[in-house]
């Protein structure tokens, strides 16, 4: 009877050792991760080239340098008339270029693009004519990245135009009118920039394009009132900026900067930016600025100053931690599965446009799956904020004991079956492996324990 007693006593002690042993082993385990240096050719942000509708050939000369191009069409020669099919052609063969290229369009027509412009006599004409490019732009929404609202003045920059002299009133009844014609004519996925931030309050008030205008700042960082673009008797700079930080940053907002002087010092230009939440930044107007950027110092930070200006141009994303538990059992694994605490910070100046979603992976060898995860919150955060989503990630049974390396990863793309890298989001993480546009952040490795068990580990370990 001792002996029995003995036996289960110990069998009692081995299971209690096992037992704390596995549930120690099964605590979870955290890595934090800091935001890399590299230089990403992720799309829909950058700086950008302009280019005419007219040569599309130099779009694909473009794409070698940025993923953002300013598509300007000249249609100062229809005044006074429609737009012939030959015209309406041209735009869509440009649009079907930057398509075949991967690259962003930011859209922009004018009666000219010279300081003395021909507009039409009649406003009316302008409207026939938005509602002809529309039907172009919304065939190919998804290389659009913005709509300048245009066709105003010298540059379509809405300065020098006959529709913007008169009384306050009259100007206002017209840039509306312009607006109300863009609201009803493009798809309501496309956004719209105009270039200064009181006609975005105007057109707030109105109810015109509501959620969906930003500004483009073809002024930034000149002078104090950034030559008229902050304009409001009531609002000083810091205002106007303030206002613009808290109200627009779901938009897509860029310009570019004409004049150098103190205001574009490198310390300046990124507080501004990250208020402004600036997307796209015109790579050759100022040169000359963005050429002293490069080896000027950015305090507390490693590199210099066009590169840092430059990366942080849009979003900027990056793992700031994991979280996951140290060991599973293989039945878990395909059953309840792994739940991950995956942090996500954006340490760009905009947030990441919203045609981008969120899907996790699971590959081994040939073998890759993928599912969708909510994340709104990622759609509204930028400048270092962060949002931090559980996922809950289920291994077939067959990978589990399979000969091939498990890895889990994160997928930022518009659709789930899209593998080119050109298309998706890479992160700013020296930690993981980007390819087939998959962030790769853990692998499962088998642990001899007392009892079989899996555990994750970050992909460079």
């Amino acid at each position: 009877m001792n002996k029995i007693r003995w036996v289960i006593a110990l069998l009692l002690g081995s299971f209690s050792l096992i037992f704390m042993v596995l549930t120690a082993m099964r605590k979870e385990r955290q890595w934090g991760f800091e935001e890399s240096d590299a230089v990403l050719n992720n799309p829909d942000r950058g700086f950008y080239i302009q280019v005419r509708s007219s040569r599309p050939d130099k779009i694909a000369d473009a794409a070698e340098v940025v993923r953002v191009i300013l598509l300007s069409y000249d249609i100062e020669e229809y005044g006074k008339e429609k737009l012939p099919e030959e015209k309406l052609k041209e735009l869509e063969t440009a649009l079907e270029t930057a398509k075949k290229e991967q690259t962003a369009v930011v859209f922009r027509a004018a009666y000219g693009f010279h300081r003395d412009v021909t507009e039409p006599d009649r406003i009316e004409v302008m409207a026939g004519h938005i509602a002809q490019i529309a039907d172009v732009l919304n065939a190919y929404q998804e290389q659009i990245l913005v709509v300048q609202a245009g066709m105003f003045g010298a540059y379509g920059e809405w300065h020098a135009s006959r529709y913007l002299e008169g009384t306050e009133e009259e100007q206002r009844e017209n840039r509306l009118y312009l607006l109300k014609q863009w609201d009803t004519c493009l798809d309501a996925d496309i956004k719209v920039a105009v270039r200064r931030p009181r006609f975005v309050r105007e057109a707030m008030a109105a109810g015109v394009l509501t959620g969906r205008l930003g500004i483009h700042n073809d002024a930034l960082l000149s002078n104090d009132s950034d030559m008229g673009t902050y304009d409001d008797p009531g609002m000083e700079r810091g205002d106007e900026l303030q206002w613009v930080q808290t109200h627009l940053k779901d938009q897509v907002n860029g310009g570019e900067m004409p004049t150098p002087g103190k205001l574009n010092d490198p310390e300046n230009a990124n507080y501004e930016f990250g208020r402004l939440h600036i997307s796209y930044l015109n790579l050759k107007y100022n040169e000359e600025i963005i050429a002293r950027w490069d080896g000027m110092p950015m305090e507390g930070r490693e590199v210099d100053a066009g590169h840092y200006l430059g990366s942080h141009l849009g979003y900027r994303l990056f793992i700031s931690e994991l979280v996951v538990r140290k060991a599973y059992f293989a039945g878990e694994l395909s059953g309840q599965g792994v739940r991950i605490r995956i942090s996500l910070c954006n340490a760009g100046y905009a947030a990441l446009p919203d045609k981008y979603r969120v899907f996790v992976t699971v590959d081994a060898g040939a073998e890759h799956l993928c599912h969708e995860v909510e994340m709104p919150e990622l759609y509204e955060i930028s400048g270092g904020q962060n949002v931090t989503k559980e996922v809950q990630v289920t291994i077939p049974e067959e990978l589990v004991y399979g000969q091939e390396k498990v890895t889990i990863g994160l997928k930022i793309a518009p659709e789930m079956t899209v593998t080119d890298n050109r298309e998706c989001v890479e992160l700013a993480n020296d930690d993981f492996f980007y390819g087939g546009g998959v962030n790769r952040l853990l692998y499962l490795c088998r642990e001899e324990k007392p009892v079989p068990l899996y555990g994750l580990v970050p992909f460079t370990d």
